[in-house]
């Protein structure tokens, strides 16, 4: 049987451990990790799951901070409504596979710079049988928690399939929010079905 006061309790020292993580979120193209995406509705197409924002799809020209060499931006939310993950990308990249590698190995380096004085760094090229693709990554391990964040770069010089991506996430932070609003809608799920139950006679 669930203890509803010690779950509550629990469920509020959690929520305010991720607000506390808030203050020190880093940010892509203009974007905040953990921020309310609900913020941003107005500024591009929301895709819903359910009935909640899964993702939106940035406006090109609404984006908060551009970069030259992307055109499509999204950000993910968590069913709390917060964003977990930020995208940015171009499938019709025109840069040869030397520039493309180029840039990408600038773009590790200056996110990796810049944040270095909070997080602990780490850079990995992902393992990827395609020759045509390269992806770098940064592990981020924040100083304070040991919160983990995945910044990654991919450059695809395909043939038919010239593109970059750049992303920012934060997948615990999205696993965790995404258990603790099921717990909540399990519990309030209950509570409806007792209140339901007739004890006419009883």
């Amino acid at each position: 049987m669930i203890r509803w006061p010690m779950f509550r309790l629990t469920l509020a020292i959690l929520l305010i451990f991720f607000t506390s993580a808030n203050s020190r979120a880093i940010e892509l193209f203009g974007y905040r990790l953990y921020e309310d995406i609900l913020q941003y509705q107005n500024d591009g197409n929301v895709n819903y799951k359910k009935d909640k924002i899964d993702n939106i799809e940035i406006y090109e020209d609404r984006v908060q901070i551009s970069n030259k060499y992307l055109n499509q931006y999204k950000i993910k939310s968590t069913k709390f409504g917060n964003i977990f993950e930020i995208h940015g990308s171009n499938k019709q990249l025109e840069m040869s596979p030397v520039e493309c590698l180029d840039v990408q190995n600038k773009f590790i380096k200056s996110f990796e710079n810049k944040n270095s004085d909070m997080y602990f760094t780490e850079i990995k090229q992902f393992p990827n049988k395609l020759k045509s693709k390269t992806i770098w990554e940064v592990y981020l391990i924040e100083k304070i928690n040991n919160k983990e964040l995945i910044f990654s770069v991919t450059c695809d010089y395909s043939f038919n399939n010239r593109r970059m991506d750049i992303i920012l996430n934060d997948l615990n932070f999205l696993e965790n929010e995404n258990y603790l609003f099921d717990q909540e809608a399990d519990i309030n799920n209950q509570k409806a079905n007792e209140k339901n139950i007739d004890t006419s006679g009883i």
